[in-house]
């Protein structure tokens, strides 16, 4: 029986399909071909008879078919991503699935009132603390917020453009959506209230991005060519 491994979250899209482990911090981009793997396993738990229904209408030979839809399992199941409940992973293959990844950088500096600014300064401070953590620890420290009730839209936008107006100029390190929608979060926390850290991704080229978001209501997903094309949520924290 196959299944996701522990902490993985993923999506499936017309465009592709993107892996998040939790566990290693890492994102995968699964291609077409891995993707219809992936698919098949989700689906109905097992990858067989998969070939035959790729091979047959279109005319390829089955056997090498076979041999490719085995070496994809077994590279998902030696980097971790897949789960065997069956039998112990087999030993390691030629990876033969791409993960890149595109980090999107918020744009230009807003303003934002001072009260808001002191709040989004120490979330600030406290988002690039955790960024050098594992991220399934953020992921924890951020469920910690699962009770409180949820934050305004409005109050949403004034959080993430005061996160936004609080990055100093002078900070050598990355401050991109990662770590500005993370920040917006624990802005939020900090008036007692929550927001949801959302981790998504989108295809052709590959790219992962993070935002916040209430229900009906988003901050850092809708930018630059997002309308075009679109991010999909695939982890949404809590």
């Amino acid at each position: 029986m196959l299944t996701p491994a522990p902490g993985v979250h993923y999506a499936i899209t017309l465009d592709g399909t993107a892996v998040l482990d939790t566990m290693a911090g890492k994102w995968l981009m699964l291609d077409a071909s891995a993707a219809m793997v992936w698919r098949a396993a989700m689906t109905t738990g097992s990858v067989a008879g998969l070939a035959d229904r790729i091979a047959i209408p279109a005319g390829l030979d089955p056997a090498a078919v076979r041999d490719a839809v085995h070496d994809c399992v077994a590279s998902l199941l030696e980097r971790g991503v897949l789960v065997d409940t069956a039998r112990p992973p087999p030993p390691g293959t030629a990876a033969k699935v791409v993960a890149p990844v595109t980090v999107v950088a918020p744009g230009a500096r807003p303003t934002a009132p001072l009260h808001l600014r002191l709040v989004a300064t120490v979330a600030l401070a406290l988002s690039l603390a955790l960024c050098h953590v594992p991220l399934r620890r953020r992921i924890a420290v951020v469920r910690q917020a699962r009770r409180l009730p949820y934050v305004s839209a409005r109050r949403l936008d004034a959080l993430y453009t005061a996160t936004t107006a609080a990055v100093p100029l002078w900070w050598p390190g990355r401050v991109a959506c990662m770590e500005i929608s993370l920040a917006t979060v624990i802005a939020a926390a900090l008036t007692g209230r929550r927001a949801r850290w959302v981790l998504g991704a989108r295809f052709r080229p590959d790219a992962a991005h993070a935002w916040a978001e209430v229900p009906g209501h988003a901050v850092g997903r809708d930018i630059g060519d997002a309308v075009d094309r679109p991010w999909t949520a695939v982890m949404r924290v809590p």
